[in-house]
């Protein structure tokens, strides 16, 4: 449901039409209503209108610098926007100050979302954030700011009817284990999926072929259906000095893992895992230059005794989902944004104050987007 947003003197309430959830696709056109409610007569120079898409990443890590290669810490970001409109709803940048009067005063707002526009995500390293934002700007001051988050899902253009897609995804490998100038008999793993393309409510088959030859038992298997995300940057920051610099974060997240059973040393066994796929964010590898999402299959085969391990990793594309609103409500909320209005700052300075005088407001501690997603996801993997 909207967020209302509201101080001791201003009360701001924005709200789409005929979509309480905010809940949208690339490419459709959103529309809403903006509620003003003052308690007291406000000075303003103006009431500004910002609707805005964005992607960004952030991660630290050490890198060779100095002398002697020696290591510091430096700071990797990107920036990537997809959505940016300002207008004016009353007043203009660069004009006069303005009475606004006590009581409930409506506007209106609409906009088109780009067709190529990325799915709304919220990560440690990353997010791809929408909102309607609405400032009344005091640059003598504070200006009250208010926003709402809303829900963007992409659109996928994989071909569903592929013959490249509907195609059976093979992967194998082996292993010998040696003792001394012995080398043993080959365990042999074989790992199958139906085809590579899937949409919420399918099943992911997996069909796993052990021919253990060796005289090792294998304890299990673990099979994980996953999400790879890669965050990439543009800018490096050390200590004050920043520079243009290219580089990629990989994150891995467990939708699903399933175990089989043991191998017993010189014997074969079949194994079939099945994963439901839920409302998922679709794969992403094209919408955004700096945050992609993918999927896999990882397959790691544990022998009893060996340290030696037999990974394999199968891509799984996921596709568009449906247009049920129960689903795209659900990947919304585990894209991580039903939390994001917690943290939004609320007022920000933009000038010293003017040569007249205004009765004094309370002010709200200032915080930035990026420090409003630390505080949200500190507790993070």
């Amino acid at each position: 449901m909207p967020k209302e947003k509201a101080s001791k003197r201003v009360n701001c309430d924005i709200r789409f039409d005929n979509n309480p959830n905010g809940i949208f696709k690339a490419g459709d056109t959103a529309s809403g209503s903006i509620s003003l409610t003052l308690a007291q007569p406000k000075k303003v120079r103006g009431i500004c209108l910002f609707i805005t898409g964005f992607a960004e990443t952030f991660w630290e890590d050490k890198v060779p610098h100095g002398p002697k290669n020696k290591k510091t810490k430096a700071q990797f970001k990107g920036r990537e926007d997809f959505i940016t409109q300002k207008s004016y709803l009353v007043g203009s940048e660069t004009g006069s100050p303005i009475d606004l009067a006590t009581g409930n005063t409506y506007y209106y707002f609409r906009f088109n979302i780009p067709p190529s526009a990325p799915t709304s995500m919220e990560g440690k390293y990353g997010h791809v954030r929408y909102l309607v934002k609405v400032a009344l700007e005091r640059p003598w001051k504070y200006d009250h700011n208010f926003q709402m988050p809303f829900t963007v899902l992409a659109k996928t253009d994989f071909d569903e009817n592929s013959s490249n897609l509907k195609k059976p995804i093979k992967v194998e490998d082996q292993l010998r284990f040696y003792c001394w100038i012995c080398k043993s008999a080959p365990l042999m793993v074989k790992a199958t999926v139906p085809k590579s393309m899937y949409t919420p409510g399918d099943s992911l088959d997996v069909l796993i072929e052990v021919n253990n030859l060796s005289k090792e038992d294998v304890s299990e298997i673990l099979v994980k259906f996953q999400k790879v995300v890669k965050f990439l940057s543009q800018v490096q920051v050390i200590d004050s000095t920043q520079l243009y610099a290219e580089n990629k974060l990989i994150k891995y997240e467990t939708i699903e893992m399933q175990r089989t059973s043991s191998v017993a040393k010189q014997a074969n066994a079949n194994f079939e895992k099945h994963f439901l796929v839920g409302p998922i964010t679709p794969t992403e590898e094209r919408q955004s230059k700096i945050l992609k999402i993918g999927y896999e299959i990882n397959i790691l085969v544990k022998p009893k005794l060996s340290p030696q391990r037999i990974h394999l990793t199968i891509p799984i594309i996921i596709g568009s989902v449906g247009a049920k609103t129960e689903e795209a409500l659900e990947i919304a909320m585990s894209a991580g944004v039903a939390k994001l209005a917690e943290g939004l700052n609320r007022d920000q300075p933009t000038a010293p104050p003017p040569p007249y005088d205004e009765n004094q407001s309370s002010l709200y501690p200032l915080s930035s987007l990026q420090q409003a997603y630390a505080r949200e996801n500190s507790s993070d993997e």
